[in-house]
């Protein structure tokens, strides 16, 4: 085969899985109905989501570029904007990351499809980041497994 012959067929084939996939935030196509459920459910940059109680904020901020590749940072501030939560992790944008509210408390998730599941949580008077391992991907609300 010539080069010109496999170059042809490498964009082609790339072209076509593209088109086909066209896969967004946790595999939801870009043109599928259901996008815009999820693009409301989540928090995305310049759309701050409201808690369950309305007392918090979630955000996501940009973050430093790793590798050339934009990431984002999780914040969530109180009702009078003071900062309650600042995460120190950069999630990746190229692999994806969504960040929701629990319905039923001010529970706030993170799925990462390259870092991992957590999720924030205060206890009163500090809030706290929470990694999903193995022994407790068993306590993940329904709700949220649904999500990922």
């Amino acid at each position: 085969m010539s080069r010109r012959v496999i170059i042809l067929a490498v964009t082609v084939a790339l072209t076509v899985l593209t088109t086909t996939t066209g896969c967004g935030l946790f595999g939801v196509s870009q043109s599928d109905p259901d996008r815009a459920e999820y693009d409301e459910r989540f928090v995305l940059p310049n759309k701050p989501h409201k808690s369950p109680s309305g007392q918090y904020i979630a955000s996501v901020i940009a973050g430093p570029q790793q590798n050339g590749v934009k990431t984002r940072i999780v914040v969530i501030t109180d009702s009078v904007g003071k900062e309650v939560f600042h995460d120190d992790t950069p999630y990746s944008l190229r692999h994806g990351v969504g960040v929701t509210w629990l319905s039923s408390k001010d529970q706030l998730w993170i799925l990462s499809s390259d870092i991992g599941t957590s999720y924030v949580q205060s206890d009163g008077s500090t809030w706290t980041k929470t990694s999903i391992t193995p022994e407790t991907i068993k306590d993940i609300p329904k709700e949220i497994q649904d999500l990922e």
